[in-house]
């Protein structure tokens, strides 16, 4: 087979391109045709999947979520050669929910032997994504991310992020409007397709790749202390059962605000708010090993 091989180098802690070498080399060793390139600016993730040749069997993003979608939205087709997520990122929810090894070995048995699932594409606006696209507070996180970000990141590197945006952000009121019909009332919302958040926090423990459907969580409180008591929940499983969240499911959300609110996608910074969000159900091939069963990012 020929593998395209797309590695983010600072991607986590900076670890992304030793691993990959090592994958790459395995492939090798077992006579496929590997093609490796590595970024060295923001975007040319995008713009290498956006050339990808007919030619190649399998498309390999190493890195965390935002590169992941990065690639997705570089592909002419988001329908055509399957994905394989290969984790060095931070939270790496794609690969966790679809359970997929991170040692470079077992990862290159899954390229070769695992089978394809196909799985829900969310449409921000134009911007695809997989796994989450959320408005207030967190985004708001990811906007000083994007600010300030020069090289590798990983866990320790949203502290200050976190801290610039408590002492910045102002409680805005979105207005969730669910499938065209009800709108809901809150300060944070969250339009999941994976259970866990971040890869820490359980949000929405019904949420699947390939359930047809949004899960969506509105947080009503405006206080940040209402907020760092339903992320305490989501650490320990218990959010679902949090006063002052609702929980709907949907395949079409429009979000609005009177002023406008951050919007982040897949983890990533995208923009303000209003934006309408669509579902695409079982658009994309991702590679999933031989043996895996669906699973909520446990």
């Amino acid at each position: 087979m020929r593998f395209l091989v797309i590695c983010n180098p600072i991607a986590g802690r900076g670890q992304s391109e030793l691993l990959v070498r090592r994958f790459v080399r395995t492939l090798e060793q077992r006579g496929h045709l590997v093609d490796l390139f590595i970024t060295a600016a923001p975007g040319e993730a995008m713009e290498r999947a956006r050339i990808l040749g007919a030619d190649v069997d399998r498309l390999v993003v190493a890195g965390g979520d935002g590169t992941v979608n990065e690639v997705l939205n570089g592909l002419a087709s988001p329908s055509g050669v399957p994905l394989l997520h290969f984790p060095t990122g931070t939270a790496n929810q794609l690969a966790r929910t679809l359970g997929l090894p991170f040692d470079p070995e077992d990862l290159a048995r899954v390229a070769e032997h695992g089978r394809i699932r196909r799985i829900d594409m969310g449409l921000a606006g134009h911007r695809r994504f997989l796994l989450v696209a959320s408005a207030g507070f967190d985004a708001k996180v990811t906007e000083e991310v994007k600010k300030t970000r020069t090289d590798t990141l990983g866990y320790a590197g949203y502290v200050f992020p976190v801290l610039k945006a408590l002492a910045s952000h102002e409680a805005q009121e979105l207005y969730v409007r669910i499938d065209d019909g009800e709108v809901v009332a809150g300060y944070q919302a969250m339009v999941l397709k994976v259970s866990r958040y971040g890869g820490l926090f359980s949000f929405a423990q019904e949420a699947r790749l390939d359930s047809g459907l949004f899960s969506v969580c509105v947080i009503q409180e405006a206080a940040i202390m209402s907020w760092g008591l339903f992320a305490v929940a989501g650490l320990l499983g218990t959010a679902s059962h949090c006063p002052g969240v609702v929980h709907r499911t949907a395949r079409r959300v429009f979000i609005e605000s009177s002023d406008p609110v951050p919007v982040e996608i897949d983890g990533d910074y995208f923009g303000m708010t209003p934006i309408g969000i669509d579902l695409q159900p079982s658009i994309v091939p991702v590679i999933v090993p031989e043996n895996a069963r669906d699973r909520r990012g446990d």
